[in-house]
């Protein structure tokens, strides 16, 4: 069976020694662009990750030529687009500042992994139509109480599913009250008629005797 062409092609960079989060910053500014346009942007990028991810549009792109010129596959790279653009974290380094009077102050180097994916613009267009985004949606960053209570140092956050969840009982509560209401009326008068019914009955035989 033969092998479906490659309509994607990925570069990495690893151990980039950089934040993560000032990476990302210049990886939202391209995510969707065309590459050519990608890569002319970010000669005016005034971010120092700006040339690593030039570079690694560059490699991803060299990927792509690589690849037709092995397999004979006529693939245009004018047309190919920064679907994927991504920065994880990568393994911290600690160091040691000397201070005076012999003291040292403790720091970390950070560290980053950089993911860049360029895929043909109708490849894109087709997955779309599926019904699957063309690149990545940016992930929804948690505060602090959130993430000290998913690690578990923290009480629980209420998330906005949760609170909808309580603001929908109240809600559902008050819709049954009305219905109680409507029903003790309804007791009261079978309670009235009861004991009338009794006493008519009591009158009857006392006026037989």
């Amino acid at each position: 069976m033969a092998e479906a062409t490659k309509r994607e092609f990925n570069a990495s960079a690893r151990n980039v020694r950089m934040s993560a989060r000032k990476a990302r910053l210049v990886m939202d500014a391209v995510r969707g662009r065309v590459a050519d346009e990608a890569m002319v942007l970010l000669q005016f990028v005034d971010r120092r990750a700006s040339p690593a991810v030039r570079k690694l549009i560059e490699s991803a792109v060299a990927n792509a030529e690589e690849y037709g010129n092995r397999n004979g596959v006529d693939i245009e790279t004018d047309n190919l687009v920064v679907s994927v653009a991504r920065v994880d974290e990568g393994p911290r380094m600690k160091r040691w500042r000397p201070r005076s009077r012999g003291m040292a102050n403790p720091y970390t180097r950070f560290t980053c992994h950089m993911h860049v994916t360029v895929a043909e613009a109708d490849y894109l267009a087709e997955q779309k139509a599926k019904g699957k985004p063309a690149w990545r949606k940016p992930r929804k960053r948690m505060s602090q109480e959130e993430r000290l209570a998913k690690v578990g140092r923290g009480p629980a956050v209420a998330t906005d599913k949760k609170a909808e969840k309580k603001a929908e009982k109240p809600a559902a509560k008050a819709e049954k009250k009305p219905a109680a209401k409507k029903a003790a009326p309804k007791a009261e008068a079978k309670a009235e008629k009861k004991p009338a019914k009794k006493t008519e009955k009591k009158t009857e035989k006392k006026s037989d005797e």
